[in-house]
């Protein structure tokens, strides 16, 4: 399978190579350039294609290993960002703490005066709990900046994809590496 990868490169030869040779050097030497299957690849029209695909980018495409994990750490850091802020206002709005530490007691006629309280009976009702989050205005704030953040995060990583998704179309179309 190597030998016709080999065999379907086409090769030209490189025309302004002069500002490149040093001075005195015979034309002799004739260079060739690996030229990709057709001018449809996006990397085309890049004359310094070095400074296009950046080393920090390529050196990260390669040692977070490839397009599928970069995704997927990007799209898991998005979802852990989520829940950390969500369960972080579940515990705030959501849960009372004197009824917890058992500073005041469970209003449950079931349940004997010294038994375990566990996470479940200090849990308040969805209402409660909205009216809490609600109630609290410097909360609210600190879910919208947190909002916010998240929003540039996403986009960041959508721009990083990008990025890494050229660099992965030139390492498996002009490099010929495979995923």
């Amino acid at each position: 399978m190597a030998e016709q990868g080999e065999e379907d490169r086409e090769y030209r030869r490189l025309e302004d190579c002069e500002e490149d040779s040093p001075p005195g050097e015979e034309e002799e030497e004739q260079l060739l350039l690996h030229v990709t299957e057709g001018p449809t690849d996006s990397w085309h029209h890049i004359k310094d294609l070095d400074m296009s695909l950046t080393p920090p980018h390529i050196y990260q495409f390669h040692q977070r290993n490839g397009f599928a994990c970069v995704l997927l750490s990007d799209v898991l850091e998005l979802v852990q960002f989520l829940f950390v802020v969500t369960f972080s206002t579940f515990l705030l709005c959501c849960v009372d703490y004197d009824v917890l530490f058992a500073t005041r007691p469970l209003n449950h006629s079931h349940v004997p005066e010294r038994a375990k309280v566990t996470l479940p009976d200090a849990v308040l009702p969805a209402p409660q709990c909205a009216r809490r989050l609600r109630g609290s205005g410097w909360l609210l704030f600190l879910l919208v900046l947190a909002g916010a953040v998240w929003l540039c995060r996403l986009v960041t990583a959508l721009r990083r994809l990008v990025g890494f998704w050229e660099i992965r179309s030139f390492y498996i179309r002009a490099l010929g590496i495979p995923a």
